[in-house]
């Protein structure tokens, strides 16, 4: 069995290879598929996935997210829960640390960066910036994409 560093080596040298347009890298922190379904019209919070990956040498925290203020009006970074036999979503308020040759995704169920206050609603095929802030002061902007529209009644409701 390929051990966890090896399968992240091998990872990070695949996305390296692929990597499409979107994707950055600097200092070591590496973002790839940065994504968001579209909402529907009177929706007021959306969610926001992708992969954080950290191709340096030394750990690091993501601290926070923002997004521009025509987006919405907040941005947070989330986890979900189980408290009892329900899902409850929750802020993550002391950051996330990723260790060298590791990655955090952010999926449905898990991480994510919740969107509340949206201005309009996301459609599908638009463009927004997140900006991610780190625990030594530097922040990475990337390009999110909208994509199809998630179930109503899922997600949406925090």
């Amino acid at each position: 069995m390929i051990n966890r560093y090896w399968q992240c080596l091998v990872l990070a040298l695949g996305l390296q290879l692929a990597l499409p347009a979107g994707a950055k890298m600097e200092h070591g922190v590496m973002v790839h598929n940065a994504n968001a379904r579209a909402t529907f019209a009177m929706a007021t919070t959306a969610a926001v996935y992708l992969t954080l990956m950290n191709h340096g040498d030394t750990a690091f925290t993501l601290t926070g997210v923002s997004v521009p203020s025509d987006i919405a009006s907040e941005a947070q970074i989330h986890t979900t829960v189980m408290k009892g036999d329900m899902m409850r979503m929750r802020q993550v308020t002391d950051g996330i640390d990723v260790a060298p040759d590791n990655m955090v995704e952010f999926k449905p169920g898990g991480y994510h960066v919740m969107l509340m206050g949206l201005v309009n609603p996301l459609t599908k095929g638009n463009k927004f910036n997140l900006t991610l802030h780190f625990a030594d002061q530097q922040s990475k902007t990337v390009e999110v994409t909208v994509g199809e529209q998630g179930k109503q009644g899922g997600h949406h409701h925090h």
